[in-house]
């Protein structure tokens, strides 16, 4: 697909040898002055809206633009973390963040509406008639299809919308974009939960299951009276001696026979697990199989990526991204977990768990049996003078030496964060996907706020924001000092009396998944599709490794790709007329590639002007 060509034919000593001047890649903030009669601000996910007496105002986090849409006094707003719904009457504008464009439906002002939780939606189903619409925010337009009977059963929540209308099931998955028809049968019962990377559409005698990553159904015939088990990434049930379970993340149906009847299966998100006599079976999302472990009155202590098996005198891992056990760590240990990390102390030692690499990683010396702090897919451990973090994704202890001890760590999300300096004018947050501290110093005290995989501040006169999709602190002026300050998810705003500043995560180069920090993640066998923002015409070189990097070059930018294992290739296309052009590369389903990661950036190369690098994307493949 492409033309590569090795990194020291490029990249020489540090230093960029080809090409004329350059330029680094455009902020991940957008200000405006803000329009007469601006009310009801919001913002969540990559999405930032407000209103005037005739218009509403859009603002996409990865095209980093605004788009206005008429609004009636009547008019209603439906925001999510990647698009908006504007209903006027019986016109709906969908905007979709990924695509910062408005597509628009007219139905009938009966039209019946269904969407996905507003804290973290995708999907928007519509019933008119004997038409049903549905919306996916990834690829940013409507979908038509026919039923057979008006009315229909609608059921949506994040990844899946499912429609139901007696004779067909259809499933909308927000990865693909349109409907995928099962058959329909009377005791039909629909169910999405979570993230739901997998749907379902049991009825009696029947397991019938849909995977938005794949884009596919699987009808299996069961016992009637089956016991259910569904989460984010798998739906599951027993009866007997029996187990059948579906991935949503693999679209892959597996049984297991035990040796006696199950008596209960428990698990979380991405894993689940049951006592087989003297085994411990254990399942995993990722890989979508069922695995046994010989062991002893087990306990299990399940996170969404991995489950602990407990034994007298040892700890036994399981990974939901390998689907494989990792080695028993002997003794009787404290835990502490979260997604996609662990850390297990026994008061005088310690271990960190990554599912990732499926590996106990020892606390450095000296430091065994101090206080941890556990984020996502990261161990922060606090030492008198610094802190000692560890990325799941790679393994290494990173230390932070502060002069204060003063911290914030949200468990619900991916981001630790150091308040350092005399005045806490300094902030160091734990860069988990480029393995490093990241430090900015302020202009005084920083007021902050975090939210997921995202940390803003201002000091009064400069606004500043981390995210670890694009990995660096960005910095913005500030007409005044902030009358509102607001961080969700993915984006944030800071208002003054006149002015309005969005902070994006997402850098100029951007992919729909932002696995692990964050949701979504990408599987082999599947695409990954990115998107990239520069001007029109511009060609795109891709730097494309498998490990992270930070090297300065100057006003080129920043080199994030490791470049002892870098390739280069020419995208084929250039970049759209708007800005903006979407890319896709096929991740090959080979079993080899499970739990690794790929760092990709681009050097865009304007048609005229400067060159820049762009920040880059790492998804961890399972």
């Amino acid at each position: 697909m492409f033309r590569t060509f090795r990194a020291s034919a490029f990249l020489l000593a540090g230093a960029v040898v080809v090409g004329p001047a350059f330029a680094q890649e455009p902020s991940t903030w957008t200000t405006i002055a803000l329009p007469v009669g601006a009310t009801s601000f919001n913002a969540i996910g990559t999405t930032v809206t407000f209103r005037t007496a005739t218009e509403y105002w859009l603002y996409s986090g990865i095209t980093k633009k605004w788009v206005q849409v008429p609004a009636k006094d009547t008019a209603t707003l439906f925001q999510a973390n990647d698009y908006c719904i504007v209903r006027n009457g019986g016109t709906l504008h969908a905007f979709a963040s990924h695509t910062g464009v408005v597509d628009t439906l007219e139905v009938s002002d009966t039209a019946v509406v269904v969407s996905g939780p507003a804290s973290s939606a995708w999907v928007t189903l519509v019933a008119d008639g004997l038409t049903i619409h549905g919306f996916g925010a990834f690829h940013g337009h409507w979908t038509s299809h026919a039923l057979h009977a008006p009315n229909p059963t609608m059921v949506a929540n994040r990844l899946i919308g499912l429609v139901d209308d007696g004779e067909e099931v259809l499933a909308l998955s927000a990865h693909h974009g349109t409907f995928v028809p099962a058959r329909s049968e009377p005791g039909v019962t629909l169910l999405v939960v979570g993230e739901a990377e997998v749907g379902t559409a049991h009825s009696p005698g029947t397991f019938r299951a849909f995977s938005a990553q794949q884009n596919r159904w699987v009808e299996r015939a069961v016992p009637v009276g089956v016991n259910t088990l569904q989460q984010n990434e798998y739906a599951m049930a027993w009866l007997g001696n029996r187990v059948w379970a579906y991935s949503g993340l693999r679209g892959r149906f597996a049984t297991y026979t035990a040796t006696a009847p199950i008596v209960s299966v428990s698990g979380a998100e991405g894993v689940a697990a049951f006592v087989d006599g003297p085994f411990a079976v254990c399942y995993g999302s990722g890989r979508g199989d069922f695995v046994a472990l010989p062991a002893t009155s087990p306990l299990f202590v399940h996170e969404y990526h991995f489950t602990l098996v407990r034994e007298a005198g040892q700890v036994t891992p399981f990974s939901a991204i390998t689907g494989t056990f990792g080695p028993p760590l002997p003794g009787n240990f404290t835990a502490t977990t979260n997604d996609a990390a662990a850390w297990l102390t026994t008061g005088t030692t310690g271990h960190a768990y990554s599912p990732f690499l499926n590996t106990w990683i020892a606390a450095p010396a000296g430091v065994a049996g101090v206080t941890a702090t556990v984020v996502r897919d990261a161990v922060v451990l606090h030492e008198p003078n610094g802190f000692q973090a560890l990325s799941a994704r790679h393994g290494n202890w990173r230390p932070q030496p502060v002069v204060s001890a003063a911290f914030s760590a949200p468990v619900t999300g991916s981001t630790f964060l150091s308040i350092d300096g005399p005045t806490g004018d300094v902030l160091h947050v734990f860069d988990a996907r480029l393995d490093r501290w990241a430090t900015v110093a302020g202009q005084g005290p920083m007021n902050f706020k975090i939210s997921r995989h995202t940390v803003m501040a201002h000091d009064g006169v400069f606004g500043y924001g981390f995210g670890q999709p694009s990995g660096e602190w960005w910095v913005e002026p500030l007409a005044a000092p902030p009358i509102a300050f607001d961080t969700a998810s993915s984006i944030g705003t800071l208002r003054t009396a006149t002015h309005y500043s969005v902070y994006s995560v997402q850098g100029s180069f951007t992919y729909t998944g932002r696995f692990p920090e964050f949701t979504q993640a990408i599987n082999l066998g599947n695409t990954l599709r990115m998107h990239q923002s520069a001007p029109s015409g511009s060609l795109l070189i891709r730097l494309l490794g498998s490990a992270p990097a930070y090297v300065p070059l100057g006003s080129v930018g920043t080199l994030y790709v490791d470049a002892s294992t870098m390739t280069l290739g020419a995208w084929p296309d250039v970049v759209d007329a708007d800005g903006y052009l979407d890319l896709a590369l096929p991740i090959p389903d080979d079993a080899a590639l499970v739990g690794e990661q790929i760092h990709l950036q681009n050097l865009v190369l304007p048609p005229t002007g400067e060159w820049w690098l762009t920040n880059s994307v790492a998804p961890v493949l399972f």
